[in-house]
């Protein structure tokens, strides 16, 4: 898998990372109006994220300017499009967490109803361990998802990540935090 930043253009944003199937890559604005339509405004999607329920129009786009890198930077949440035409499934990426009370970050991943159960969210995962361990040298991943997420729970579960704590997250609500070692991650690889 091709983890190398591509350069950044006025043309095509940043790539973040790259997956057989996968582009993870800075958003645009252009992207803001088919995000909240394919994901914050549909209900089914936003179940398990964030507040439990679709945003508007206005503040999901003022999440996607707040949360979402539009720049050269590694981290913050991504535009997640699919290979090889380049349409949006979702959006994925590694953003600060002080769930456990230390400057660590979390893997998410949002996918739109259309890719559910086609091994998206395990293949995003993956990269997405990777890019945090060895290009970002970080010593432990996060992953928080609703106690109700089975899917979610699931492919967390599948990266190799162990369930550690529940923990009420006042903007999420009860989330279950799940984590991986960096040396957990490195040996699950050499296996």
């Amino acid at each position: 898998m091709n983890q190398q930043p591509a350069p950044v253009s006025e043309k095509q944003p940043l790539v973040i990372l790259a997956t057989p199937r996968l582009i993870l890559r800075a958003a645009a604005e252009a992207d803001i109006s088919t995000l909240h339509n394919l994901i914050f405004g549909d209900s089914d999607v936003m179940r398990f994220a964030f507040s439990g329920a679709p945003m508007a129009t206005d503040a999901a786009e003022d999440f996607i300017r707040r949360f979402f890198t539009f720049g050269g930077s590694l981290t913050g949440m991504a535009v997640l499009t699919e290979k090889p035409a380049g349409e949006i499934i979702g959006f994925a990426g590694l953003s600060p967490c002080d769930a456990l009370g230390a400057d660590d970050f979390e893997i998410g991943f949002v996918l739109a109803r259309r890719v559910w159960g086609k091994g998206i969210a395990t293949e995003i995962g993956k990269a997405q361990l990777a890019l945090g361990f060895e290009q970002l040298n970080c010593g432990r991943l996060l992953g928080l998802v609703d106690p109700q997420n089975a899917p979610s729970i699931h492919a967390l579960e599948k990266l190799g990540m162990r369930y550690l704590t529940t923990i009420a997250d006042p903007r999420r609500g009860s989330r279950r935090v799940y984590v991986i070692e960096a040396e957990e991650w490195r040996q699950r690889r050499a296996e």
